[in-house]
């Protein structure tokens, strides 16, 4: 059920916008203006997501109230369903609010690409962060995986245009140690929000949930 929930929530588009507009347009464009549509559809892609968050939210709270009513009817065979969909509300919540966090601190950097000479190099660090929000949402919400995935695409190909990144073997493990911190500090603050919007399950309920 919450499957076909999310599937719903995952916006299609009939025809990958930047498909649509690549050739015709960013291809000639500056590179600058090619990098703030990308900030574009990533703001585009954040909206949707923190949509997709007040929904999650919602859900949660609907199904809080039926498992109290239905530990109120002594119906443990429902508490287990719902306990055990909240459960999984709250994995997904932190998903993607962890996508969501990770992909504002693109943007920012993004936005300041503007006072750096080598384009090229500012881009690396927002690629490989664009490319784990894409593999997170990959399992549950592909189109939103396969938009995001078209805006890495064209970071990559803002790079091949704007010159290869020339960097010593420093300064690339440098780089990728900077997006393993930002991730690792967006998953500290996914867990500090987690545990505020999603109080741990009792233990009995944990129980009963963990085999499905």
């Amino acid at each position: 059920m919450l499957k076909d929930i999310l599937q719903e929530w995952d916006q299609k588009e009939r025809k990958p916008f930047l498909a649509r507009l690549k050739g015709r347009m960013l291809g000639s464009r500056p590179l600058r203006e090619r990098i703030i549509f990308c900030i574009y559809r990533l703001t585009v892609e954040k909206d949707k997501l923190e949509v997709v968050i007040l929904k999650l939210k919602r859900r949660d709270n609907e199904l809080k109230d039926k498992c109290n009513s239905a530990q109120a009817a002594k119906d443990e065979a429902r508490v287990s369903i719902y306990a055990t969909e909240g459960h999984e509300i709250g994995k997904i919540f932190k998903i993607i609010y962890h996508c969501k966090l990770t992909i504002e601190q693109v943007i920012l950097r993004l936005e300041t690409i503007g006072l750096f000479a080598d384009i090229a190099a500012s881009i690396t660090v927002p690629i490989t962060l664009i490319r784990d929000v894409r593999h997170r949402l990959s399992g549950f919400m592909p189109s939103a995986s396969a938009r995001i995935g078209e805006v890495a695409s064209e970071l990559e190909d803002i790079i091949v245009v704007a010159g290869k990144v020339e960097s010593t073997t420093d300064q690339a493990s440098m780089m990728t140690d900077e997006a393993k911190r930002i991730l690792a500090e967006a998953q500290v603050v996914v867990e500090a929000r987690s545990k505020d919007v999603f109080p741990e399950i009792p233990d009995e309920l944990e129980r009963e949930a963990e085999p499905i």
